[in-house]
C-alpha cells in the first residue's frame, strides 16, 4: 500500500511539473503572435525569469517522466523547444556574444561627452538622492522623465552647472513631463509630439566640444497597459526615433525608457531602421526596472546610438529613490575611425511595417485625445 501511495504521488508530481512545462513554453511562443494586444506583449518582459523557470522545471521533467512516459517525453521535447527559443533570443545579451558596439580606450580632445538618462518617477520626492547621482557622474547631457512642477522646482540647482535647459511638464497627463540638460550648446531644440498633446519626443542637435553636431533623441513612450492600452502607441513611438535617426545626415543617438525589452521585435526592428547599436548586445541585460523587484526585472532604460560613435563607458547607476534605476554611457564620435562597429541594416519591409504602425497609431492617438 505505500509503495502504491508513493507511485501516486510521484506521478501527481510528474503531472504537475508537466502542466507547469507546458504552460511556460505556451507563453515563451505566444509572443510569436503579430498583435499589439498588451498581455501577449508583455510576455516578451520576462524572458529571462521563464527561461530559467523552464530550466529548472524540465530538468525535473527529464527526472519523472516515466511516471507517464509517452505524454512526458512529448512534453520535456516541448520544452527543450521552449528554452532554445528563449536562448535564442536572450544570447546576444550575454557575454557569450560579439560586442554589438566596440568599447574604445581612448578618444581625440572634444569628441568624447557623457550622457545619463533618469527616470525619476512623478510620485519620488527625494530630489536630494538624484542630485548626488547627477554630481557624481558630471554628465555632459542630462535626460529626465516622469518630471513634473515639484521635479521642476527641485532641478533648478542644476541650473548653474548646465547652461542649456529645455524642458516639457503636462498639464493633468501625469508621467511624461521630460527635462534635458546640457553643459554643450543645444541647438534647435523642440518636443514633437506625435501621438497626442502631452507625450513628447526631444529631438535636438548637440554641438561637441570638437565643433561636430551630434543629433540627440529623448523617447518616453506610452507602455502597454492592462485592459486599457496596447502596445501601438510606444511602438510607432520607437519606430518614429528611428526614422528621424535613419534619415538623419547627423549621428544620432537614441535614448529614454523605451518601456520594451531590448529582445523585443520592435526595439530590433527600430535599430535596424535606425542604424543604431545596442551596448547591451555582448555586455549583459543589466535591468533600470523594478528596482524592488528582481521577479520584475527588465532593461527598459536604454542608450542606443549610430555607428559614428565608439562606446567609452556603459553602465547602470545605483538607485536613488525612483522605481528605475539611472544609466549613463560615455561616447566618443569618431566618424571614420578604425574599430566603430557596423551597425545593423534594415530587413525587407521594416521601412513598411514602421510606417502602418504610424498610421495606426495617428488613430489611436487622435481617439484617445477626443475622449
Amino acid at each position: 500500500m505505500k509503495k502504491r501511495g508513493k507511485e501516486k504521488l510521484s506521478a501527481c508530481a510528474a503531472r504537475l511539473v508537466l502542466s507547469f512545462v507546458v504552460a511556460l513554453a505556451t507563453v515563451t511562443f505566444l509572443p510569436l503572435i503579430d498583435t499589439n494586444t498588451w498581455w501577449i506583449r508583455y510576455l516578451d518582459f520576462p524572458r529571462v525569469q521563464i527561461f530559467f523557470c523552464l530550466l529548472i522545471l524540465t530538468a525535473i521533467a527529464i527526472i519523472l517522466r516515466s511516471q507517464i512516459s509517452k505524454v512526458g517525453t512529448i512534453v520535456v521535447g516541448i520544452g527543450l523547444l521552449a528554452l532554445g527559443h528563449q536562448a535564442f533570443k536572450l544570447y546576444p545579451f550575454s557575454s557569450l556574444s560579439a560586442n554589438a558596439a566596440e568599447s574604445f580606450d581612448t578618444c581625440s580632445t572634444g569628441s568624447s561627452f557623457t550622457l545619463l538618462i533618469a527616470n525619476v518617477r512623478k510620485r519620488n520626492e527625494d530630489a536630494a538622492a538624484f542630485l548626488n547621482v547627477v554630481e557624481a557622474v558630471n554628465p555632459d547631457l542630462l535626460l529626465i522623465l516622469e518630471t513634473d512642477n515639484w521635479w521642476d522646482r527641485s532641478l533648478q540647482s542644476l541650473d548653474d552647472r548646465f547652461p542649456e535647459k529645455v524642458q516639457f511638464i503636462p498639464e493633468g497627463h501625469g508621467a511624461f513631463g521630460m527635462h534635458v540638460f546640457s553643459r554643450l550648446p543645444l541647438i534647435n531644440p523642440e518636443f514633437q509630439f506625435l501621438f497626442d498633446g502631452y507625450t513628447p519626443m526631444a529631438v535636438m542637435g548637440v554641438k561637441l566640444r570638437s565643433g561636430a553636431v551630434v543629433q540627440f533623441v529623448g523617447v518616453h513612450p506610452h507602455p502597454p497597459l492592462a485592459w486599457s492600452q496596447p502596445t501601438t502607441l510606444r511602438d510607432a513611438s520607437l519606430l518614429q526615433a528611428a526614422l528621424l535617426a535613419g534619415s538623419s545626415p547627423s549621428a544620432t543617438i537614441v535614448a529614454g525608457a523605451f518601456n520594451s525589452v531590448p529582445w523585443e521585435p520592435v526595439t530590433r526592428r527600430a535599430a535596424r531602421i535606425g542604424r543604431l547599436l545596442d551596448p547591451r548586445i555582448g555586455r549583459g541585460i543589466m535591468p533600470t526596472f523594478r528596482v524592488d523587484s528582481s521577479l520584475i526585472s527588465w532593461p527598459l532604460d536604454q542608450i542606443l546610438f549610430q555607428e559614428e560613435f565608439g562606446l567609452l563607458e556603459f553602465g547602470v547607476l545605483p538607485a536613488f529613490g525612483s522605481d528605475h534605476y539611472p544609466v549613463t554611457a560615455s561616447l566618443c564620435h569618431a566618424p571614420g575611425r578604425d574599430g566603430l562597429a557596423a551597425a545593423p541594416e534594415a530587413n525587407p519591409g521594416d521601412i513598411a511595417e514602421a510606417e502602418d504602425s504610424i498610421e495606426e497609431a495617428k488613430v489611436v492617438g487622435a481617439t484617445n485625445d477626443g475622449e
